[in-house]
């Protein structure tokens, strides 16, 4: 404005006023009538040089008005459709929110938006078809011109159903059809135009008679049947009551129609939450078992799903969708959204995040609009957390939370089984000194190589590994000092041999390691490794320290041993040598025979 002014001043081509015009109703796009309106009365300032100079005050008076009046009009009418697009935007979202809920209802969470709304639209018309062909019978019985069912929409109403063509008609927001809903009984006239009564919509043809009767469903207001016409006192109070009863009639489809959506729905539900709930109690691997509860929770609505297991402090990202992918497995959940839930311990659902300025999760999650969160105890002790991830505001309804604490329930159960079992199974098969396999698991493992090498040409390879003058250091030292030499070697084994590799506590002072697909001189190699490891590490008791040593026998599969007995013979045989020619050393029974 300013510099518009400015150059008009330099060049005194006054005619460039005009320009005023577009710039105020390019204005009005960006600012409300509030700023608009007081810029433009401050335009003609810029010509005050010009006034006090000796120009006419009668033109730029009538230029000001001109200019204020036009910046009022177009900031009315832009607020006007401003409005308007946020109502139409406030419409759409509350359709695509009950189409959501109409598609969890058929079973259609596979489907992509388009054809969940077009669904929806077609469950309605069944309906609606119904009620068309009741409002056709009011309009002939009362002989009306037209005959609408107006439903509650937001703070005011919409057009469900009309013996008219629906474009014709447009909801305004008040008249009679608000008077019949806050009476909460029929409102007539037969002198709308008379008495200057605003009906409550406008629609092509003139209003002279209206009929407004309320469609309740108990307490609750259901719509308005509305039946105008175009002459003067047009309806009796038989006609009236003609009315009411259709009313009556309408309100029992409708409340049929929403009974038979909750049927549908809860049917729905109990049909997910079976065949979700047999996939969580069908399997004893916690990793199965959470995997089957996030595809469960994807299913009852799209989203992200983050399940961690519960690790003391700290919480282990086990399964996810989604992306992006977080950095790392193990995190700590303080200071973050979802940390909320572990610190209330119940579940919590935000319906809008994008105003929290605490971060949601401890890593990076892109755009989230809505975030559930929901912690899994069993017995009291936290076992881990879902939480579902949503861009949307409000993805979840009270039916699909309820939903999610159902399946979280049975998982938890299913989890704390699942713990259960793999430490019994723990208990079963490993040695309960050294936290390694047991003789029993080292045998069966052992002779599933010999199976798999029966398929394949891969050799198998036995170490068996037995502590030096380990009487000696019991005798000197106490069983109790033993007893952490044995767990101290079994550690060092543990970490020494490859992923690959099988170690258990052959008995006594005495391990076994199988090591799959390794020949003699790889496993020699190993056993060399695993030899200096054990003489490194330095034992203390009383204040004294001491060493220990191994010696370990070796045998190979099929270049020495034929069969899992042989092989164990000949490992046995290699140690024995091992031992009796200066012990701390590796022996290849290759080497000996």
């Amino acid at each position: 404005m300013v510099m518009l002014g400015g150059l008009i001043l330099v060049s005194q081509l006054f005619w460039l006023r005009l320009l005023y015009f577009p710039v105020v109703i390019l204005m009005t796009a960006f600012y409300g009538m509030t700023t608009v309106v007081p810029v433009s009365f401050l335009v003609p300032f810029l010509s005050l040089r010009s006034l006090l100079s000796g120009g006419t005050l009668a033109p730029d008076a009538a230029f000001a008005a001109s200019l204020v009046l036009t910046a009022a009009i177009s900031s009315a009418i832009t607020d006007r459709l401003r409005s308007q697009r946020e109502k139409a935007i406030s419409s759409l979202d509350e359709i695509k929110d009950n189409a959501r809920s109409i598609a969890l209802e058929e079973g259609m969470e596979s489907l992509s938006s388009d054809e969940i709304m077009s669904h929806y639209f077609a469950s309605l018309l069944r309906t609606d078809e119904e009620i068309r062909e009741m409002l056709l019978t009011v309009k002939q019985a009362v002989f009306a011109d037209s005959v609408s069912l107006l439903v509650p929409q937001g703070n005011g109403f919409a057009l469900r159903c009309t013996t008219e063509e629906k474009e014709g008609i447009i909801i305004s927001d008040r008249g009679v059809i608000y008077d019949c809903v806050r009476g909460r009984k029929i409102v007539a006239s037969g002198d709308i135009a008379e008495k200057k009564i605003e009906p409550g919509y406008i629609k092509d043809g003139k209003i002279a008679s209206i009929i407004a009767v309320p469609v309740t469903e108990g307490t609750v207001t259901a719509g308005v049947l509305a039946v105008d016409s175009a002459r003067f006192q047009a309806f009796s109070e038989t006609e009236k009551n003609t009315a009411k009863m259709f009313g009556e009639h309408i309100a029992r489809v409708l409340e049929r129609e929403r009974i038979y959506m909750r049927i549908k729905r809860d049917t729905f539900g109990l049909k997910m939450l079976t065949e979700e709930s047999s996939s969580l109690v069908s399997s004893l691997n916690i990793a199965v078992i959470v995997k089957n509860l996030c595809e469960g929770a994807e299913k009852i609505a799209p989203c992200r799903v983050f399940f961690f297991l519960s690790e003391g402090d700290e919480f282990s990202l086990i399964y996810h969708t989604g992306t992006p992918s977080p950095e790392g497995t193990l995190f700590t959940l303080k200071g973050t959204l979802v940390d909320m839930a572990v610190e209330n311990r119940q579940h919590i659902y935000l319906s809008d995040v994008t105003t929290y300025k605490v971060p949601v999760m401890p890593f990076k999650t892109g755009d989230v609009g809505s975030v559930f969160t929901i912690p899994m105890f069993y017995e009291n002790n936290l076992l881990g957390l879902l939480v579902m991830l949503s861009e949307n505001k409000g993805f979840l309804d009270t039916f699909q939370t309820d939903m999610m604490k159902v399946m979280c329930n049975q998982a938890s159960t299913s989890i704390a089984n699942a713990k259960l079992h793999a430490a019994i199974e723990k208990m079963a098969t490993t040695d309960g000194l050294t936290g390694l396999f047991n003789h029993r698991v080292f045998q069966e493992r052992l002779a599933e190589e010999f199976r798999r090498m029966n398929r394949f040409a891969d050799p198998v390879s036995l170490l068996l590994t037995d502590i030096d003058y380990f009487k000696k250091v019991n005798d000197t030292y106490g069983h109790p000092v033993g007893d952490v030499v044995l767990k101290d070697v079994s550690r060092t084994i543990g970490q020494t041999i490859r992923n690959i590799d099988i170690a258990a506590r052959y008995g006594g002072e005495e391990f076994a390691v199988i090591l799959p697909g390794a020949g003699g001189e790889g496993a020699r190699n190993i056993a060399e490794r695993l030899r200096k490891a054990v003489m490194d590490k330095t034992f203390s008791s009383d204040g004294r320290s001491f060493r220990v040593t191994v010696s370990i026998g070796i045998a190979t599969s099929p270049a020495d041993a034929a069969n899992k007995e042989e092989l164990i013979e000949k490992a046995d045989q290699a140690l024995y040598h091992a031992k009796h020619n200066g012990r701390n050393q590796s022996m290849l029974w290759s080497s000996i025979k």
